[in-house]
């Protein structure tokens, strides 16, 4: 397995420039042997390693397993890093699902470590069985080309160069280097729990297959991954080029593409490009969902300047005659200490950013509106005053066309807003503090037009232009 471990780093060029490489370690069979393999190495690669381990608390036996770790990493004169964190105590503070949370506070310490002490790369000891678990729970979720590439030998998360020198080897193999090596890992019983999706897949979809349809199926799997990633890096590269071709302007914040040439482009590009555009912009594809991808199809399908559409992350999109213009919004935390009255017919500059404006118009005069950032309201029916303020723990509202009241939090969910910008929304409520519209997602039914309307205020969430 060592000759083995080595010639896939070589042939991968894996540990390139790198002097300095961080291990993430759980104590398992898989992170122990990637250890071990490391250490027979280092003098050859010239590394200095360091080892980092969380302890997430979840089991009686995760102190030990830290305390084995940290006395491992020692014995092999490699430094220690160790991070203890409650996770039960912070799912239930977020409502979080464990398996995001713990992945969360995991690469935040890395990058923490990484960042402090100059680590050039972080090692993962992910292997050929995840790799085909990977590439069938990406198929599940109805992932694109780059879910179903799996996992990568050398990938950037965050700001964070990864490696993963492990995608060669089976379970089965590492088990039996960790026996040869008398290494003695720490099993965690969880992973026999079907409590997540990928202990599911593991445990009871792939012994199915592999009895009833074909017994290699995680190589064949894996060995697929590669040639998919293949063809998705081909994609890639030809997305790349065309965005040469149609790009206007580019800055930090701001990008600029001709509209006439990317919408006759194959719709296969099209979306590589915006991909591509929201990478550049946001650093990362984090909180970018197809959904996103669909509602700048809408945009251009109307083709109407001065149109645009919130996606994700702060970054809008409008079209502006012959372009077409993604931009990074002006950062705002949009925190009120107090509630902001909002009295009818003004204008209230939230920041720099954007501003609420309204006007009571006579219903012969209004039509309705299919712009998410317009809401239209039954002027006789409200409490006034109105105000600005932000969500609060346990906020409903009744969306218009439900029959009951909906969680405010369920909603942002549901649209996928990103968890740190929740809270930074502003909602408008009545004077009983009634929730009458959670801009630009949904509008109360309570204060719906009606045939019986005679007065409609129209309230509009406007976003500054920029030059």
């Amino acid at each position: 397995m060592e000759a083995k471990f080595r010639d896939y780093i070589i042939k991968n060029n894996l540990l390139k420039d790198c002097k300095k490489l961080l291990l993430a370690v759980s104590g398992g069979p898989d992170s122990l042997a990637m250890l071990e393999l490391f250490s027979e190495y280092k003098e050859e690669f010239d590394l200095k390693i360091a080892v980092a381990h969380v302890d997430h608390k979840l089991r009686e036996e995760s102190a030990a397993e830290a305390e084995f770790v940290k006395a491992y990493a020692q014995k092999k004169g490699f430094d220690f890093f160790l991070k203890q964190v409650n996770l039960p105590e912070l799912i239930k503070k977020n409502n979080s699902s464990a398996e995001a949370l713990a992945r969360e506070l995991r690469f935040d310490f890395f990058k923490e470590i990484i960042q402090k002490n100059n680590y050039d790369l972080l090692a993962l000891a992910h292997h050929r069985d995840d790799q085909a678990e990977t590439v069938l729970l990406n198929l599940f979720r109805g992932s694109g080309l780059q879910g179903l590439s799996g996992i990568q030998s050398k990938t950037e998360l965050n700001g964070i160069k990864i490696i993963h020198p492990l995608l060669e080897f089976n379970k089965e193999e590492i088990l039996a280097y960790c026996k040869q090596k008398k290494l003695e890992p720490r099993f965690d019983s969880t992973n026999q729990e079907n409590i997540y999706s990928r202990n599911i897949i593991r445990n009871e979809i792939f012994p199915l297959v592999e009895k009833k349809i074909n017994y290699n199926a995680r190589e064949v799997i894996a060995r697929s991954s590669k040639l998919v990633a293949a063809e998705n890096n081909f994609l890639q590269e030809m997305a790349a080029k065309k965005y040469e071709q149609i790009v206007k302007s580019e800055t930090d914040n701001k990008i600029v593409i001709d509209f006439n040439e990317i919408i006759n482009l194959d719709q296969v590009l099209q979306r590589r490009i915006y991909r591509f555009i929201y990478n550049k912009l946001n650093s990362n594809l984090d909180d970018l969902y197809l959904d996103h991808i669909f509602e700048i199809e809408k945009l251009i399908q109307n083709q109407k300047t001065g149109r645009g559409v919130d996606i994700a992350s702060g970054i809008r999109v409008e079209i502006s005659y012959s372009s077409l213009i993604f931009f990074k919004k002006t950062n705002s935390t949009n925190k009120l200490n107090n509630k902001i009255k909002f009295e009818v017919e003004e204008t209230i500059e939230i920041d720099n950013n954007c501003s609420f404006v309204s006007q009571i118009i006579d219903i012969d005069d209004f039509s309705f509106s299919t712009d998410s950032l317009t809401a239209a309201f039954d002027y006789q029916k409200l409490q006034l005053p109105l105000f600005l303020r932000n969500r609060k723990a346990g906020d409903k509202i009744k969306p218009l066309g439900m029959a009951g009241h909906k969680k405010v939090k369920d909603i942002l969910i549901d649209q996928k807003v990103p968890k740190q910008k929740r809270d930074q929304l502003l909602l408008i409520v009545d004077a009983e503090d009634n929730i009458i519209w959670l801009p630009p997602y949904k509008i109360s039914d309570i204060y719906k037009i009606t045939r019986e309307t005679d007065k409609v205020l129209i309230l509009k969430l406007k976003y500054n232009e920029e030059d």
